[in-house]
């Protein structure tokens, strides 16, 4: 099945491998039994047999154990068929062990192990001695060991992870779960049963996966309109190549679907690693199958089949069926038939026969001929194909092939052969994959996030790590973090072969994956200490194969891995000891030559100086990391680098004494505050860390970060909706600035005590803080300073102040001050002040019933979070696009418009935030009212006047009332007299406010509500 693998030399190192023990059954009581001449001989054959089906399915003989073998695959090369070719080898042993003469008599029996796992191989002792392999160090021997001894006679038993990799291709039972000795916890256990009748894993993918195909729109139109010209009996020829995972058998699956319903043929080839020596492989395989050969059949039986089926499709020479029969390993029949005829004769013969059966099958129907993973056809089968192409164009066929980009495509595009290069996956289709595999339900926004930006559009890659993510989470209730997701388990060994086929370079690949996913030819070449025409060479190496590209995200010559996962292996693979080493020499050299690289990505160094175990060097650059992230808004990873420099610094490997006392309250303050920008100050661990941060301050009697926990807690209640401490905060801080007269306490007190009296319904009071915030900053040219809070105050205060403005009936000055808004946001050029201005627009343009200009700022928005991870923004704009969908008459309101406002609402509330929730309920009670679900209306505009009561955000009491006449007037008729109860409460409140805007919009549907109660229609 595949070449001898051959021992080599090669260094300790880190590397999934599948592990297989075989044992003979009463092994003992044969040596009792047999003269010691006698039980050697047999068990030479025994030993011959195994040697020779592990070097056939290419695996590694690495020990004789008396009556057991020991052997690896995968290993000392890696293969994306190393687990499959183990079962496949166990099932060859089980019969081969079975047909082994006996000197007793009986049969001699087998038990197999097979377990597959991460290991640390070690280099070969001796290579003159191939069965003298180094050790495996690692719980997978042992398990494939403990395997092996609790299966039965004939039985072989696997792990869970080699069932993972193989559950399509081999029929298993479950055994559950075996406490095994030495295994501190049960083991789940399964027993291989038969091999399917599936050929390929990307073909089982396809038949198991429940996913839809994503994305792929555009090319399944390519092939319905191939299809559609082929059975209109003009033949076409279709190449999809891509890379591995990119989706090409899924494509051929759905078509195959699509195409169920339709009087037509069908006919799959399929190539694989272990055949491509094999000639005309994917042909026999057929031949067997449409035969119907059975397991253990007569060769004459065989024979008799074979002839039928090659009589029903008109290939009645002896000739002809000989070539076949030798073809697919069947003896006998009339060998006289060949005599005379030179190989190559025979050949021709074989190929015109298959050809012609071909053509005989398909009867002149339209026929679907597809050809899977050319990249490993065999040369006689690519031949046999380039005949049935240039047949193809007289026949109602159409060829569908699929390939690897390697695979250099011999039929030029025309008329009626294409080719179709499939790209990867963007972010949007990416998401849908994880969400179609119920991800949004288990893991965090953020971890969506990671594995999504970590597959780089591979569809196989995004599916398999989102479930082994998901396993990771199920079982430790966590997702890893930094260099700890997982790689999995069934993607490990396709990943590591391509590692494995680099040669030489494959060293410098695991060099630079120490460096990072991109880097510099400057900063490799410093490190790698390799001359520079083979440094050269090796590069040119990993262009080539494709594991690199060149990059242009960085100044100079850089480069990039092609994968995030192929990094991650090639780092994987390394010792830990190993890529510790070469990280501290990475951080000296950056300390030492690459002061701009430094100075511009502190978080560089600082991964360099954690990973080798240097924290306190480590820490003063996660915190110059966080702090540059925070200022650029880039809260996501300002958090992350905060909190890598907490944990650091708490770490018992850190010696705390050589850093100052303050820079615990430092980091617990950056968190805090960047926590709050990205996931919004409702989240219950900003107010933890701010309580925790608070305590801390008083024991250290720092008054600067007081004020800046005070402005954090301010924040932080008004958003959980706690007016009355956020009041009470936004006092305190008002306080500080009366005795101190800081500008940057002046300016976040004004602003916070001028917000809280914005939502709590104060209009003049929030005017006159909200004005003296903006002069202040003015005055003291706030654009310069460092402010504690999250977001630029200056932003906040002219959003807030449109608000009021929008209430009191001006909507000039509002368009004056957005305007001054998203200048000041331009100038200070973050995307969260864009965002957060733009959001506050959104929602004063659906107060004014501008529900267009509405639909396009909210995708504006919508598109600046996804990228930068804005949840509580996504989750507003959501909101607002559906209604305004809705009013708009874009779409339904019961339909797409209700699913994207109740989606938004739904993720604010999971997120914690509170602040204007009761108002956005009560638009979302509107749609339920337009889309006639009465009760639904009814009890969402009940829990909108209750989460405005808790509140206290009286702002928006008027509008919410207003709501609720219209919602009463739909359902119970406009003569209903709490309608206009509803309205009275309303405007008395809008008048107390003093918001005209709001006076004018509720007086407007009182005389609408009064002339349709006198036409008697409702509205």
């Amino acid at each position: 099945m595949g070449p001898r693998v051959k021992p080599v030399k090669r260094p300790p190192e880190r590397r999934q491998v599948t592990v297989l023990f075989c044992d003979l059954v009463n092994s003992t009581s044969l040596a009792e039994q047999l003269d010691p001449e006698v039980l050697m001989e047999m068990v030479e054959s025994y030993y011959a047999i195994c040697d020779d089906i592990v070097s056939s399915h290419s695996g590694y003989m690495a020990q004789y154990l008396g009556d057991g073998i020991l052997a690896y695959f995968g290993y000392p090369d890696a293969s994306e068929e190393a687990a499959p070719n183990a079962v496949r080898a166990g099932l060859r042993l089980r019969e081969a062990i079975r047909g082994l003469p006996s000197p007793t008599g009986e049969p001699l029996r087998s038990r197999i192990g097979i377990a597959t796992g991460s290991v640390v191989a070690t280099s070969i002792r001796n290579i003159e001695t191939p069965h003298k392999a180094g050790l495996m160090m690692g719980k997978t021997p042992n398990l494939a060991a403990r395997l092996q001894s609790q299966a039965g006679p004939d039985q072989i038993l696997v792990s869970e992870s080699t069932h993972r990799i193989t559950r399509e291709l081999f029929h298993h039972q479950s055994l559950g779960p075996r406490e095994l000795k030495g295994f501190h916890q049960a083991v789940q256990i399964y027993a291989v049963v038969e091999e399917t009748d599936v050929s390929c894993r990307s073909q089982a993918r396809w038949r198991t996966s429940d996913l839809p195909l994503i994305g792929r729109r555009q090319e399944m139109e390519r092939l319905w309109n191939a299809w559609q010209a082929a059975a209109a009996g003009r033949g076409q020829v279709v190449l999809l190549q891509g890379e591995a995972g990119i989706g090409k058998s899924h494509l051929v699956g759905e078509l195959k679907r699509s195409l169920l319903e339709q009087g037509h043929r069908q006919m799959s080839w399929y190539c694989g690693p272990n055949t491509r020596e094999s000639t005309l492989h994917p042909i026999a395989e057929q031949i067997n199958k449409a035969a119907g050969f059975e397991k253990g059949e007569a060769d004459g039986s065989r024979h008799q089949k074979l002839a039928r089926l090659m009589e029903r499709y008109g290939a009645t020479e002896a000739s002809s069926l000989e070539v076949l029969a030798d073809l697919i390993g069947l003896p006998g029949g009339q060998q006289s038939a060949l005599e005379g005829l030179t190989p190559e004769k025979k050949r021709q013969i074989r190929l015109d026969t298959l050809l012609a059966m071909v053509q005989a099958w398909s009867q002149g129907q339209p026929s679907l001929i597809v050809v899977e993973d050319l990249h490993w056809i065999d040369p006689t089968t690519l031949e046999l194909l380039d005949r049935l192409i240039a047949a193809a164009h007289r026949q109602p066929w159409m060829v569908l092939a699929t390939a690897r980009p390697e695979f250099d495509a011999r039929w030029p595009p025309g008329d009626n052969c294409a080719h179709v290069n499939l790209r990867r996956l963007d972010r949007t289709a990416s998401e849908q994959i994880c969400t179609c595999l119920n991800a949004d339900e288990a893991l965090s926004p953020q971890l969506m996030r990671r594995i999504v930006e970590r597959c780089d559009g591979i569809p196989l890659f995004v599916e398999e790590t989102t479930k082994a993510m998901l396993e990771q989470v199920r079982a430790n209730g966590t997702g890893g973090g930094d260099d700890a997701d997982p790689i999995p388990e069934t993607l490990q060994d396709s990943l590591a072969a391509r590692l494995d086929r680099l040669g030489p370079a494959r060293r410098l690949a695991s060099i630079a994956a120490v460096i990072g996913r991109s880097f510099t030819y400057d900063l490799l070449e410093a490190v790698s200490s390799q001359p520079e025409a083979v440094l050269r060479q090796q590069m040119d190496d990993l262009l080539v194969s494709g594991l690199l590209q060149f990059s242009d995200q960085t100044a100079g010559e850089a480069y990039e891995f092609k994968h995030a996962l192929i990094r991650d292996t090639a780092y994987e693979t390394m010792l830990k000891r190993e890529r510790q080493i070469l990280h501290e020499q990475i951080a000296e050299t950056l300390s030492g030559h690459f002061h701009e690289l430094v100075d511009a990505e502190p978080q560089l160094l600082a991964h360099h100086f954690t990973r080798a175990g240097s924290f306190e060097q480590a820490i003063p650059h996660w915190i110059r990391a966080g702090a540059r992230s925070a200022e650029m808004a880039s809260h996501e990873e300002a958090v992350q680098h905060f909190q890598t420099a907490l944990d650091l610094l708490r770490h018992e490997g850190c010696r705390q004494e050589t850093l100052p006392a303050s820079l615990e309250l430092t980091l617990l303050l950056g968190l805090a505050m960047s926590l709050a920008g990205s996931r919004s100050y409702s989240a219950p661990e900003v107010g933890q860390i701010l309580e925790e941060s608070r305590r801390l301050a008083e024991r250290l009697e720092d008054s600067q970060s007081s004020f800046a926990i005070l402005r954090g807690i301010c924040n932080f209640s008004l958003v959980s909706c706690d007016l009355e401490n956020a009041e009470h905060s936004a006092g305190q801080c008002l306080q500080r600035w009366d005795q101190g007269r800081n500008p940057i306490h002046g300016i976040e007190a004004h602003f916070s005590i001028g917000y809280v009296h914005y939502v709590k319904g104060s209009m003049a009071l929030a005017r006159q803080h909200l004005r003296e915030s903006i002069d202040l900053y003015h005055l003291h040219q706030g654009w310069d300073l460092s402010f504690p809070s999250t977001h630029d105050p200056m932003t906040g205060s002219l959003t807030a102040l449109a608000m009021v403005e929008q209430a009191a009936g001006d909507p000039d000055q509002v368009a004056a001050t957005l305007e001054q808004a998203r200048r000041h946001a331009a100038r200070l050029g973050r995307n969260y002040e864009t965002v957060y201005t733009m959001s506050h627009e959104l929602l004063i343009l659906v107060l004014q019933g501008r529900y267009l200009e509405a639909i396009a700022l909210s995708e504006t928005i919508l598109k600046i979070s996804d990228t930068y991870g804005y949840l509580t923004w996504r989750a507003i704009a959501k909101v607002y696009k559906g209604v305004a969908l809705a009013q708009a008459g874009q779409a339904e309101p019961g339909g797409e418009a209700l699913a994207i406002a109740t989606e938004g609402m739904r993720e604010q509330q999971r997120l914690g935030v509170r602040t204007l929730e009761g108002f956005r309920l009560a638009e979302i009670a509107t749609l339920h009212s337009l889309a006639g679900s009465t009760s639904e209306a009814f009890a969402t505009i009940e829990a909108a006047e209750e989460a405005v009561r808790r509140s206290g955000e009286a702002y928006f009491l008027p509008l919410v009332h207003a709501r609720k006449a219209d919602v009463i007037a739909r359902a119970r008729g406009h003569d209903e007299p709490s309608v206009m109860e509803a309205l009275d409460q309303a405007l008395a409140m809008a008048r107390t406010q003093g918001a005209t805007s709001f006076e004018t919009m509720i007086n407007d549907k009182k005389q609408l509500y009064a002339r349709e109660r006198i036409g008697g229609s409702a509205p």
